[in-house]
């Protein structure tokens, strides 16, 4: 068992900057059996972008930070292995859009979520106006994005955007941590191309993934 933690630890409100987030990509893992998000900040996941650096951007400097951001979440969303966001405290704006990218959303009864863009007069950068749909439906969306209304976690496990609510996550991390890696990776490589693929296409992925062994007579 082998699983990956990255803690954000900024010192402060764990601002989305871009040194934060070159600094996740570098330590995204390139094997392991889980991957885990937390903060090391008592009650803060993430305050979101960094809005004094932000503020310093000329016009390509907001297109390299987009981009930054925009391939940090694709790079978590394609890694092989299960991978699981744990929100203690505030998570809003960019940071919603960070754990949108992972598998799975774990929160803490204090936690709080929210996108304020539009009360701000920006739109993210980093995916998440389009992410949602993998986790809400369109009424939720609204509400979140346009909206800018703050869900307590429980509100948020009660649209989807959570999956899980507790106090400790420790028994059921390690759970997580048992689940077979090859059925991990087939599940989500089936996630991604299912609607684009045909079932003897399907087949052949798996049996590549070596998630399953098809017997030569079905074959």
């Amino acid at each position: 068992m082998n699983v990956h933690e990255i803690v954000l630890d900024d010192g402060g409100m764990n601002l989305l900057s871009s040194s934060m987030l070159r600094s996740i990509r570098a330590r995204l893992p390139e094997e392991a059996t889980m991957l885990v998000l937390r903060s090391g900040r008592p009650h803060i996941f993430a305050a979101g972008a960094d809005m004094a650096e932000m503020r310093r951007f000329g016009a390509r400097d907001a297109e390299e930070f987009a981009r930054l951001g925009q391939e940090l979440f694709d790079a978590i969303e394609r890694l092989p292995m299960l991978t699981v966001a744990i929100v203690d405290g505030d998570c809003f704006g960019g940071a919603l859009d960070l754990v949108l990218a992972f598998d799975l959303r774990f929160a803490t009864p204090r936690s709080r979520f929210a996108h304020p863009g539009a009360r701000l007069g920006i739109v993210t950068g980093f995916g998440g106006t389009s992410r949602w749909r993998k986790a809400i439906d369109r009424a939720a969306a609204r509400h979140l994005f346009l909206g800018n209304e703050v869900l307590t976690a429980d509100e948020a496990a009660a649209i989807g955007l959570v999956d899980h609510v507790a106090e400790s996550f420790d028994d059921e991390l390690s759970r997580l941590a048992e689940i077979d890696g090859a059925i991990v990776r087939y599940i989500k490589e089936l996630s991604r191309h299912a609607d684009a693929l045909s079932q003897s296409q399907l087949m052949l992925l798996a049996e590549r993934l070596g998630a399953l062994r098809i017997p030569k007579e079905r074959q």
